[in-house]
């Protein structure tokens, strides 16, 4: 296996790792009776128009075409995370979308992967970009907390 398959392999693990560790601990919170309210929507445009960007559940800043959004988030806490897809030939116009707004950092990972963090609406958002298994694919996950 050559240096890049590996790191390749490495990131792609990282994501699908903080996908899971992240849906246990959501799971968890269920139990412990925490207000948790979680959604899906297909595209970017229905997820606006659920509302849940105005509401800042979902982040503003999320690639024109992006699809399979989900997310969950605590009315207790005011903290969220989620997921979705997008086609990875609007990576490089996302990123530079993201750099344009004020305070944004975009960090680019090992493994073709990027971290954007941004302070939106009293939130601290990060997300995470990194290529998907699926060819032509990116797979995006995020966290959302309050700034305190």
């Amino acid at each position: 296996m050559n240096e890049v398959t590996r790191k390749r392999l490495l990131s792609i693990g990282g994501v699908i790792l903080f996908i899971v560790v992240y849906g246990i601990a959501l799971k968890v919170s269920d139990y412990v009776g925490l207000d948790t309210v979680s959604s899906r929507h297909a595209n970017l445009a229905a997820a606006r128009l659920d509302g849940v960007i105005e509401r800042g559940w979902v982040p503003e800043l999320l690639p024109a075409g992006s699809n399979d959004i989900w997310e969950t988030h605590n009315l207790d806490t005011n903290t969220g995370g989620g997921g979705f897809q997008f086609p990875s030939n609007d990576l490089e116009a996302f990123k530079n979308q993201a750099r344009q707004l004020a305070g944004t950092e975009v960090t680019e990972l090992p493994g073709n992967m990027t971290r954007i963090e941004y302070v939106d609406r009293g939130s601290l958002f990060e997300l995470f970009l990194a290529p998907s298994p699926q060819a032509n694919v990116m797979t995006g996950v995020w966290s959302m907390k309050p700034v305190r």
